[in-house]
């Protein structure tokens, strides 16, 4: 089709742009102020959290608690505590059943419980004598500088 013959989208008297292009314009301009601001009332969000750090809520995920036991993990980020449910076969239905739960809220202030060697006193044995080691090693630390 030749360029002249080409459609295009009416034009008013005098080359002006037809009011369907404002309202496109219109448009598209109020889809991105509406995504720039991410506002309930024009764009609802569909994710599950909002994306900001520290999110807060309950989430529940899926994995295996033995090679035949479907296990259900549910944690409350707000109470700071965990669940476990494992989804057992029974007959020919499936039953769940509370397997543990715990309260994660003072186990911060613990340094080493429940926990194999090497403990949290010879890792920081260790981390000192490698920092020294870096230390002396390095040109121009104390002990390369000599006296003063």
């Amino acid at each position: 089709m030749p360029p002249e013959q080409q459609p295009s989208l009416p034009a008013q008297p005098g080359g002006q742009p037809h009011w369907t292009q404002y309202a496109i314009i219109v448009l598209l301009a109020v889809c991105a102020v509406g995504l720039w601001n991410r506002t309930e009332r024009l764009i609802p969000t569909a994710t599950a959290q909002d994306g900001r750090a520290g999110a807060r809520g309950v989430y529940a995920f899926t994995g295996p608690l033995d090679q035949n036991t479907a296990g259900l993990f549910m944690m409350d980020v707000d109470q700071g505590t965990l669940w476990v449910y494992a989804l057992e076969p029974e007959g020919g239905t499936r039953r769940l059943q509370l397997v543990a739960a715990r309260t994660w809220v003072y186990d911060r202030y613990l340094q080493d419980f429940n926990c194999a060697a090497p403990d949290f006193r010879e890792v920081q044995k260790l981390v000192a004598k490698q920092r020294n080691q870096d230390r002396d090693a390095t040109p121009g630390s104390s002990t390369d500088r000599g006296s003063d």
